[in-house]
């Protein structure tokens, strides 16, 4: 039989490698491969490839042995020859692998310290979740290949069914939840009925992906609990307890969404429910090995990579990290932020800065960078998406899944840069992350004497970024800057937002010192845009996210900055002073000072007694806790706050103090350029007072 497909959940299953597909006519199939899990071994002198061929092939579990040659570093200057060691079955390789640490003859053991499945799907070219082109007879792939959907924005057609449990044993209360994360469904009552009705739902669905808690350990509680009624739960396909299905956790796939696991599955080579739990620097290393054995590369163990010695001069000429030019506080007009694309990835590409190229003297460009290799096309394929974004409508379908995706290329690729010197990655080369560094600031101060020399002040430099304003400018100036600025440093760089005003703000616990990523403003278009500030919080009550808003439309709705500054900025002031007003005489409903928090992990993982944590224990969500705070000084816990799902329509208290407090710092941290100080917010009304004490 012939067919396509997208490959949905590999695995290790006794000799073979089982592969659960998702046809494009809506079908699952469950193909087979016959996997020996091989690893390279190289000899000591004065050893040869053929005595370690004789040692090896005693082994009772391996398979096969025989020579092979492979380059020895990723400078790919030149070729060992090695032993390639084929295993029985991945359940014997950790024991093979350990007789070869332990032979005298061995000098060093390559491709190794990855997941096997990942090895085979590696070998195979075969990333989890791509269409693939298959033929198979009784199970048995007989071929299987990868197709091109590289240029889909939507991510494959799978079926999902998300639920949320209780964090303890008996499972007894079951939500199923849309797509939005929302409540659709309540299952609750005796175990076994729930655990039925759960099972109904799953068969009912056919979900392609299951989306729960902490997958895994939810699905073996809830495995182990059916059993003990007699009930045969299975979360597989077929036969399967666990597997033809992709587990994914509910707080990774909120946060990534399903294109943005798709993408990091493809990047990483494993399964989507392992990539999607992974630490970045995982990813990467699993994208690095990929790499490594695409170019016949023998992979290293995690022992570090290139290294050099540094003085203490070195370090401190050297290592300087990235560069600020530090924010002009206060209120600025007709200001362009522009912005280098993907700074970092851009200058590992076009400057060929490698773990083998950054040497002591220089960036060697007489061979091709390793890391430009696996980054360029992630790049590409990151601003594709980004810049794809912006034919659909905000917040559609498509425009959700091409944010999804940038995101989570995003995320890798800059981790790529952080990653280059760490100590547990194994080709580690600290001069590379110096080197990215100084590359960056010489571009940031290039693009700063570019500006300065075409009359533009620079008002703020964060890192990649430059924010600058010319009066009269007109936005096709501030396109033209952008161009001639990518010419002098090499670099893309475009103008990623207009302001017609924009304010830059001063550290919160001092008004004195300047802070990078805290500024409010008005676009060219009418919207707001802002960053470091509350309404920029998830966990923010909707009351002071309303606050918030309503001071910028305020203070942005007058017509030249002198007027934003001397009425806008106190009708904004008043705005302030009658929500902490009406706060402080409890005439606020209390859902709208609900607070939300995600918890990341098992309720029982946590020791303090945090608000978020008290409130999931008394009865909140137990992924997002939205709770109201009634006394944060009691010193009980349990009576400081209150989990939002129990506050009926006729609950009116709450702690005043805390949220005047809360209400008069968010207020404050809009105006903190016009006002002196915090304690001034919700004192006297403004007629009462002159306009002098308040600006």
């Amino acid at each position: 039989m012939k067919g396509t497909g997208w490959l949905l959940d590999p695995y290790i299953e006794g000799r073979h490698v089982s592969m659960w597909l998702k046809t494009t006519d809506g079908h699952a199939v469950k193909l087979q491969e016959r996997y020996t899990p091989a690893f390279m071994a190289e000899p000591k002198t004065p050893y040869t490839p053929d005595n370690l061929v004789y040692l090896f092939e005693e082994h009772p579990f391996v398979h096969s042995a025989a020579i092979a040659s492979r380059y020895s570093s990723i400078d790919r200057r030149r070729k060992l020859h090695v032993v390639e060691v084929k295993v029985d079955t991945a359940a014997d390789l950790k024991e093979v692998l350990g007789y070869a640490e332990r032979l005298h003859e061995v000098k060093e053991v390559y491709n190794s310290g990855l997941i096997p499945v990942q090895w085979h799907l590696i070998n195979r070219d075969l990333p989890p979740s791509s269409l693939c082109e298959f033929t198979e007879s009784r199970g048995l792939a007989k071929n299987i290949r990868k197709l091109d959907d590289d240029a889909e924005v939507s991510p494959p057609p799978l079926k999902t069914l998300i639920f949320h449990a209780p964090d303890k044993e008996e499972v007894t209360d079951v939500r199923l939840l849309d797509e939005d994360l929302k409540t659709a469904e309540i299952l609750k009552g005796g175990e076994r009925r729930v655990l039925l009705s759960l099972r109904e739902r799953l068969l009912d669905a056919d979900p392609d992906v299951v989306v729960t808690d902490t997958p895994l350990q939810t699905a073996r509680n809830i495995v182990r609990r059916a059993w003990r009624y007699g009930v045969r739960f299975r979360f597989g396909r077929g036969k399967e307890r666990y597997h033809g299905r992709v587990l994914l956790g509910l707080s990774g796939y909120a946060d990534a969404g399903l294109a943005g696991l798709v993408e990091r599955a493809r990047f990483t080579y494993a399964p989507m429910g392992v990539s999607a739990e992974w630490e970045p620097g995982k990813t990467i290393d699993s994208r690095q090995c990929a790499e490594a054995v695409r170019l016949g590369v023998l992979v290293p163990g995690m022992r570090g990579g290139y290294g050099f010695n540094s003085t203490a001069w070195d370090l401190i000429r050297s290592d300087r990290g990235g560069m600020i030019f530090s924010p002009m506080a206060g209120l600025h007009e007709n200001v362009a932020a522009l912005d280098f694309e993907s700074m970092f990835p851009n200058l590992i590409v076009a400057r060929n800065i490698s773990y083998e190229t950054v040497t002591e003297d220089g960036v060697d460009t007489s061979i091709p960078g390793f890391m430009g290799g696996f980054t360029r096309p992630f790049l590409h394929r990151r601003l594709m998406f980004k810049h794809l974004k912006n034919d659909y409508p905000p917040g559609s379908r498509e425009w959700t899944w091409c944010e999804q995706r940038q995101a989570a290329l995003k995320l890798m690729l800059v981790v790529v840069y952080g990653y280059s010197g760490c100590y547990a990655n194994r080709f580690a080369n600290v001069r590379v992350f110096q080197e990215i560094n100084r590359q960056a600031r010489h571009a940031m101060v290039t693009a700063l004497r570019t500006a300065q020399a075409q009359g533009y002040s620079v008002v703020y430099g964060p890192f990649d970024s430059l924010f600058v304003k010319r009066q009269n400018a007109t936005r096709d100036d501030y396109v033209q800057l952008a161009s001639t600025i990518s010419e002098a440093t090499g670099l893309p760089m475009r103008l990623d937002r207009h302001f017609t005003y924009l304010v830059l703000l001063t550290k919160t616990t001092d008004p004195q010192v300047i802070v990078a990523n805290r500024y409010y403003g008005k676009l060219t278009d009418g919207s707001l845009f802002y960053r470091g500030i509350e309404l920029r919080r998830h966990d923010t009550p909707p009351y002071i996210n309303a606050l918030q808003r309503a001071m910028m439309e305020a203070m942005f709705s007058h017509g030249d900055v002198g007027l934003v500054e001397h009425e806008g900025v106190p009708e904004a002031r008043r705005i302030a002073d009658d929500a902490c007003r009406n706060v402080e005489q409890g005439k606020v409903d209390p859902l709208e000072l609900v607070i939300s928090k995600r918890l990341r992990r098992d309720l029982k993982e946590y020791r303090a007694r945090q608000p978020h944590i008290v409130a999931a224990m008394l009865g909140a969500d137990k992924d997002m806790a939205e709770y109201i705070l009634l006394n944060v000084e009691n010193h009980n816990p349990f009576t400081r706050v209150m989990p939002a799902n129990l506050v009926d329509n006729g609950h009116r208290y709450y702690d005043r103090k805390k949220y005047a407090t809360l209400v008069r710092r968010a207020a404050w941290n809009l105006l903190r350029p016009f006002i002196r100080e915090e304690a001034a917010i919700g004192g006297r009304s403004l007629r009462a007072s002159r306009l002098d004490e308040y600006l």
